[in-house]
């Protein structure tokens, strides 16, 4: 069929009107560049498609990279189909020479970039590197027989292609039908592109017939046939609907699949990661429907991952999902892990509840009403513990190595960016402070800590200046924004006292990260001229350690009231000071207490 399909797009007469196209390279990329342009509704009033600006854009970076095979020797011919058919159309002529030196290298890109691959593109290219003929179907159906497994690109997942083949598919599909009803309604002067006979065999026929014509020979027919195992579908991938969930997780706490997870605490130990992601969505789907929490499994599996994959507590869990309150800096705090012992779940004594959340006042009662709630949710870590994939030690439980590989492995599949602590470690600091202001403090701080010793090498100044772009990126990074706060923030997970007193001294002018380190000169005993930091260095330090979030408004009052009394000028000076500095987070933190960035209101201590 690959030979009768789209015959009258004016193929023949355009290659005899274009002698300089007449190799087999330049026929198959004329054959792909008429076909899809007709396909796209180009108008064909004269013979052949007209190209527009529009349609040529989208052939050189959407449709060609998606349908068609072409060694990098080859690529020059679709430029040059298209500025020969331009040629034949004084109207638009210009405008898409235009457009074609301007996609020239988007398309390059497109057509060599592995994200754009499909099964039949991959193994097109595959069987040519072997010096397979791609023109000869019994060649290429000899060669398909001769492989063991279905190959990947490197850095590449058998499920990104299946899933780049399966967009593929559709949009290819979708261009037929719509082609057969545009034309079924009103027949253009050269005939329609499909007629009823193509369109009974199946539209998914026809595809795979103009996919020979434009990869190799017989190569989609035997992918969908005797060779279908070489190029598995999405029923060969039941674990993606886990990966959904998971990017939807993502997609709650960042809003951006872009925005990256921290790097494991642990190596991941990737022992076969698909098979893995299939056992624990078969757990996860089992849970599903089973009590209070078995709904939240991929949800525990995505929390426990964005920690770093450090351990949680089965408890503290628990009381957050009843809405107890928990002291914001223990929330993502890791916990230890004990030795084995007893497999049955026994809830943690009212003191390490009080500890573990950060509410002094728990007793025994209230441990009585939170063990029910525990027991369910460690019933739900056991069963995903079953796979070998998670483990839980008493109240403690985390992913296993082999686990976090199929957690990374579940949430690359669906484009979620999660580095490694070698890829973080190659960071700019700025890369990784933007990152990092994100993350849990115990995450965030390993992932510093391991950027600064990966920087301190070779020996002499690399400490000092790795520590002086750090606090530089923090000082930097969000400036001026909601999230400067936040960016603040991983100045309490780094050691100061680390740090060497040259990138502190350098950092005095900074006016988010200089008042910090004064602190910290002093803190060694040296000398500081407190004239080198600015105000507003000196307002943040004093508006990041007043008690934040939940903290009771008392207590932020009276720090605050504290802090006004020894500031020049008294509290409204210092409300003007933190509001020049970060308007954002003075408002969040001041706001409760009637004070508003204008000045105090309502009752203010006198300085």
């Amino acid at each position: 069929m690959a030979e009768i399909v789209l015959t009258n797009t004016g193929l023949a007469a355009f290659l005899e009107a274009s002698p300089e196209l007449r190799g087999p390279g330049s026929r198959r990329a004329a054959d792909a560049v008429l076909s899809l342009l007709a396909l796209r509704g180009a108008d064909r009033a004269t013979g052949v498609p007209e190209p527009t600006p529009g349609l040529v854009r989208r052939l050189l970076v959407e449709d060609l990279p998606a349908f068609v095979c072409a060694a990098p020797e080859e690529l020059a011919a679709y430029p040059a189909v298209l500025r020969a058919l331009a040629r034949r159309f004084d109207g638009s002529g210009r405008a898409v020479e235009g457009v074609i030196g301007e996609a020239a290298d988007d398309f390059e890109r497109a057509m060599g970039d592995p994200g754009n691959l499909t099964w039949p593109r991959w193994y097109a290219q595959l069987l040519r590197a072997d010096g397979t003929d791609p023109d000869d179907p019994a060649a290429v159906r000899a060669w398909l027989a001769r492989l063991d497994g279905p190959p990947v690109p490197d850095g590449m997942r058998r499920a990104d292609l299946m899933g780049r083949t399966a967009v593929a598919d559709v949009l290819l599909a979708e261009a037929l039908t719509r082609a057969y009803v545009r034309d079924a309604r009103q027949a253009p002067p050269a005939g329609p592109l499909l007629t009823d006979h193509d369109v009974a065999q199946g539209i998914g026929t026809v595809a795979a017939a103009l996919l020979d014509r434009w990869t190799a020979a017989g190569l989609a027919e035997g992918l969908a046939g005797d060779y279908a195992h070489l190029a598995p579908g999405p029923d060969a991938f039941p674990h993606l609907v886990l990966a959904d969930a998971l990017l939807d997780e993502h997609l709650d706490y960042y809003g951006d699949p872009a925005e990256p997870l921290p790097p494991p605490e642990q190596e991941a130990v990737p022992a076969d990661p698909e098979a893995d992601a299939d056992l624990l969505a078969a757990a996860v789907e089992e849970l599903a429907d089973e009590g209070t929490y078995g709904g939240e499994a991929a949800h525990l599996l995505y929390t426990l991952y964005q920690r770093g994959c450090s351990a949680e507590s089965v408890a503290r869990r628990a009381a957050e999902f009843e809405d107890w309150p928990v002291d914001p800096a223990l929330e993502d705090a890791p916990v230890r892990v004990p030795p084995p012992g007893s497999p049955a779940y026994t809830t943690p004594t009212a003191g390490e509840l009080a500890r573990l959340l950060g509410a002094p006042g728990i007793t025994d009662a209230d441990r009585t009403r939170l063990d029910g709630p525990a027991h369910e949710l460690a019933a739900v870590v056991d069963r995903l513990a079953g796979t070998g994939l998670v483990f839980r030690r008493g109240d403690a439980f985390g992913l296993t190595p082999r686990g976090c590989a199929a957690v990374r492995y579940l949430l690359a599949v669906r484009g979620v960016a999660v580095p490694d602590a070698a890829e973080t470690a190659a960071w700019d600091a700025s890369t990784l402070v933007a990152a990092a202001s994100g993350w849990p403090p115990a995450a965030a701080g390993r992932a510093l800590g391991e950027w600064l010793r990966a920087l301190e090498a070779p020996p002499g100044d690399g400490d000092e200046q790795a520590w002086t772009q750090l606090l530089g990126a923090v000082g930097r990074v969000n400036a001026g924004t909601s999230d400067a706060a936040a960016t603040r923030g991983l100045l309490a997970v780094l050691d100061l006292a680390e740090a060497p007193a040259g990138a502190l001294r350098h950092a005095l002018a900074d006016p988010v990260t200089g008042a910090r380190a004064e602190a910290a000169l002093r803190a060694r005993g040296e000398d500081v001229d407190p004239r080198l930091v600015p105000p507003a260095a000196r307002a943040l330090a004093v508006l990041d350690g007043l008690p934040g979030k939940r903290g009771p408004l008392e207590s932020r009052r009276t720090a605050f009231d504290a802090a006004a009394a020894r500031w020049p000028g008294g509290s409204a000076a210092l409300v003007a000071a933190m509001t020049a500095a970060d308007p954002h987070e003075t408002a969040r933190v001041l706001g409760p207490l009637g004070i508003g960035p204008a000045g105090p209101v309502g009752r203010v201590s006198p300085p």
